[in-house]
């Protein structure tokens, strides 16, 4: 693991890694690492080649009366830690590194940074953002790595980096507990022992506020009312906040929906605590309640309803893959194929019959099947050919047609991280419809996803793709996918038709 600590040595060790064709991975943290930075790292790790962790205690971001001199600092231990983690590299820069003399630019984020946060700590998120900038512009990460605690912060960075352009896809990661419920947190270490037993205080009220809402309390002020009792009962413990909002604004709002959030702030003693909550479906994972707060549109008050209702689910699972970071060339938005098509083209799930997979990812959004239907793109015009169909009635009457990977994609092939990633969902997709007997893998993308992911073969258990369709130009066999039906299923496998020369004849006789 290297250490580096100049500007000039974090350069060159990100252009040696790009040059490469390595995906490279930003941690940003202040030190004083925990569980939390830690399952950042792990998570990074598993998207990308290389990674970075960043340790700098940013000045610019504490106020004039904050605990900046005294926040911990213990460099040997942090990189005790993260030695059996594989990180490749450490950027530890001294402040006068980040900010030589003469620095006077700084980023001056917008509305979500005004309040709650920033109305406590003026210019703290001012100092936050130009911190990220300048490691993003140093270290020129494929990806960036946050977590969920520091939900505001979160949105701040996320909305620079749309705003400003930035190639960097950001990662939340979600929120690290101790066993009692504590948001793991390096100021955690300022707490005696009785103010640490005070300060699960903030968890027990966004629990109650979550356990009102899944028995179907939405009014906001209600739930917020349940929190300050909470408190209420905890003499050492000073609420600063507890609101509840639109995570995409951090408006609050009147009724609670699947992917609104709580947060709550208070100082325990003479120690400051964050924390938050997303409401979501009861027993939903953790990644699932991200995506629902990442939704990229929220939901209209009109339509308000309680969290748990299975469309807020159904939408978020294939319309947020925007922080999958399982490929760095991934850039354009998801098909959102069950979010927007399913009950409108399909209202009886039971006449699918055939499945066609592949990568339909025109670099146009507008250009996909379901959205233009009455369009014919090359993409298009190759499909229904290759199945028989006469045109998108005839097509959705005994077929339907998703992706192997869920972003449009410009790159020649996917890497095997990001098929995987999305298989996650499409075993979901497929069991939707009941009477699916027959999967058609368009490309060597949905052919590798289904053997390696699906079928859980082994490199060695699967034949090169040019190898399988050689003689034919087509393949067939017969396949048990347990996660998608318990009857067994006819799988075609072909060339796609659009991303090389290679051709397969209509499989329309098979298919009848």
């Amino acid at each position: 693991m290297l250490r580096l600590t100049t500007i000039e040595e974090m350069r060159d060790f990100s252009r040696r890694t790009r040059a490469g064709g390595r995906s490279l991975a930003l941690v940003p943290t202040m030190g004083a690492l925990h569980e939390g930075h830690l399952s950042l790292v792990q998570q990074a790790k598993s998207q990308c080649d290389v990674v970075v962790v960043s340790i700098f205690v940013n000045p610019a971001q504490f106020g004039p009366h904050e605990d900046l001199s005294r926040y911990p600092r213990d460099l040997d231990r942090d990189l005790k830690l993260l030695q059996p983690l594989g990180v490749e590299a450490v950027f530890a820069p001294a402040p006068e590194v980040m900010y030589p003399n003469g620095f006077e630019t700084f980023v001056v984020p917008g509305e979500t940074s005004v309040n709650l946060e920033g109305a406590a700590r003026p210019d703290h998120f001012r100092g936050v953002a130009t911190v990220v900038l300048k490691l993003l512009n140093i270290v020129r990460p494929d990806a960036a790595y946050f977590g969920q605690k520091d939900c505001q912060q979160a949105r701040v960075i996320r909305g620079m980096v749309e705003d400003l352009n930035l190639d960097t896809r950001l990662v939340i990661c979600p929120l690290v507990r101790e066993r009692d419920g504590l948001a793991m947190s390096s100021r955690n270490a300022y707490l005696s022992a009785e103010e640490r037993q005070a300060a699960t205080i903030l968890y027990r009220s966004l629990q109650r506020a979550e356990q009102s809402a899944h028995a179907g309390e939405t009014k906001a002020v209600i739930l917020l009312e349940e929190m300050r009792q909470i408190f209420a009962a905890e003499p050492r413990a000073v609420l600063d906040y507890a609101v509840i909002v639109d995570p995409m604004k951090l408006r609050p709002v009147e009724r609670v929906t699947s992917g609104c959030a709580a947060l709550v702030a208070a100082r325990v003693g003479s120690t400051r605590l964050i924390d938050n909550l997303i409401f979501g479906p009861p027993g939903a994972k953790p990644e699932m309640l991200l995506q629902l707060a990442l939704i990229s549109r929220p939901i209209a008050a009109t339509r308000a309803h309680i969290p748990g209702l299975e469309v807020d689910v159904l939408e978020t699972k294939v319309e947020n893959c925007r922080d999958c970071a399982a490929l760095a060339a991934i850039r354009l938005p998801p098909t959102e194929f069950l979010a927007k098509y399913l009950k409108r083209d399909y209202p009886d799930l039971s006449v699918v019959r055939t499945a066609v997979i592949g990568r339909d990812a025109p670099l146009r959004g507008p250009n996909f099947l379901y959205h233009s239907p009455d369009e014919r793109n090359r993409f298009v015009t190759a499909i229904y050919d290759l199945v028989g169909a006469k045109n998108f009635e005839d097509f959705k009457s005994r077929f339907v047609l998703t992706d192997a990977i869920r972003c449009h994609s410009t790159a020649p092939h996917v890497p095997e991280k990001a098929l995987a990633y999305c298989a996650k969902f499409l075993p979901e997709e497929l069991r939707l419809f009941p009477q699916l007997d027959t999967l058609v893998l368009v490309g060597e993308d949905a052919y590798l996803q289904f053997q390696r992911v699906l079928l859980g073969r082994s490199p060695s258990e699967t034949l090169p793709f040019g190898t399988l369709l050689r003689e034919k130009g087509w393949a067939q066999e017969t396949a048990r996918v347990p996660s998608v039906s318990e009857r067994e299923l006819r799988v075609f496998c072909c060339h796609h038709p659009t991303l090389e020369y290679k051709r397969s004849p209509s499989l329309a006789s098979f298919l009848r």
